[in-house]
């Protein structure tokens, strides 16, 4: 038994997934499985243009298969002794005692017999006929067999195509929802971008606002400093100078003091560049509970459907006509 199975696992190594065959000019795709040449090149060619092994269904690059010589000479050495254990068989079924010997064929114990031999009292209340006439039964049964196989094959080969296309149908619907979602978080993201600059050239207008108020501001109290700079150095210099001297213009200088005008201080800043402060101020308050309020509507707005769509039990019609309209753009 264990030799059988031995055997068994054998003979699955060098058969063809494709065409349950030995291997015909073995080629190995990346995958790591093995078909015949012709079968990989056939199927890929009854499927599409995108190549999957077989086997393991997993992608792979169409061109890039090499020829497995090893795999193909051991398939020829089992091939050999394959067709010498069977003329071994027919050898040691030759009845070694009669010559010629007389073959039957025993359909309940389906084995060939010696009429001759005293095993062949075992068979004869069995249904017995010729070797030759049960090859001819058995070979006709098998060419059914292959047959019904083979358009069993056919059908499973249709399944695999229409699974095929199912699946193109399929990735290009997600492929459409995808190009949804980024052309939506596009647009999304031109919005912020908008109002970020929006909100940034209002920032800086603010600050040109402050800034040319300011030098206007600075201005005016730079030429206040320096008019007392001026009244100050004419009176400590007159205060430096000789009596007689300092009494000449006395009265000039008292009158320069007397006439300058009191500084009025020019430090407060227009309403509008508070008002505009505090609408800056708004903004920035309000811009992250917009930004967690964004995020919990994208959120709940996607458990809302995951819920729906576990407690549900009848199929939305909407998406199995969308469903259909992405396998119909599959038919040819």
């Amino acid at each position: 038994m264990a030799t059988g199975s031995i055997g068994k696992k054998l003979q699955s190594e060098i058969t063809c997934f494709v065409c349950l065959e030995y291997f015909v000019q073995p080629v190995t795709l990346e995958c790591g499985h093995n078909f015949c040449h012709a079968c990989i090149v056939k199927h890929w060619g009854q499927i599409s243009n995108q190549t999957i092994c077989p086997q393991c269904r997993v992608s792979v690059p169409r061109l890039k298969f090499k020829p497995n010589g090893q795999l193909a000479n051991v398939v020829q050495l089992i091939r050999q002794l394959s067709d010498q254990a069977k003329q071994m068989t027919r050898t040691s079924k030759t009845c070694q005692g009669h010559e010629p010997a007389i073959l039957s064929f025993c359909k309940d114990d389906l084995v060939p017999f010696c009429i001759h031999c005293d095993g062949s009292q075992e068979h004869q209340t069995h249904d017995v006929i010729s070797v030759a006439q049960a090859a001819e039964e058995y070979k006709d049964q098998f060419l059914r067999c292959i047959e019904s196989l083979r358009k069993e094959k056919e059908v499973v080969m249709e399944h695999l195509s229409d699974t095929d296309k199912k699946s193109q149908g399929l990735f290009q619907l997600v492929e459409a929802e995808k190009k949804k979602v980024m052309d939506g978080f596009n647009h999304l993201r031109q919005r912020v971008l908008e109002q970020n600059t929006f909100w940034l050239a209002k920032v800086e207008e603010v600050k040109t606002e402050i800034t040319l108020e300011t030098n206007d501001q600075m201005a005016i109290i730079s030429k206040e400093l320096f008019v007392l700079d001026y009244i100050i150095q004419d009176m400590v210099e007159k205060c430096d100078q000789p009596v007689l001297e300092f009494l000449e213009n006395v009265g000039s200088v008292l009158e320069r003091y007397k006439k300058k005008k009191k500084f009025e201080n020019p430090g407060v800043f227009p309403p509008k560049i508070k008002h505009e402060i505090w609408g800056l101020q708004d903004f920035s308050a309000f811009l992250p509970g917009a930004v967690k309020q964004f995020e919990k509507t994208l959120e709940s707005g996607y458990q809302m459907k995951k819920q729906n769509e576990n407690t549900t039990l009848e199929p939305d019609p909407t998406q199995e006509k969308r469903l259909r309209l992405g396998e119909a753009c599959q038919d040819p």
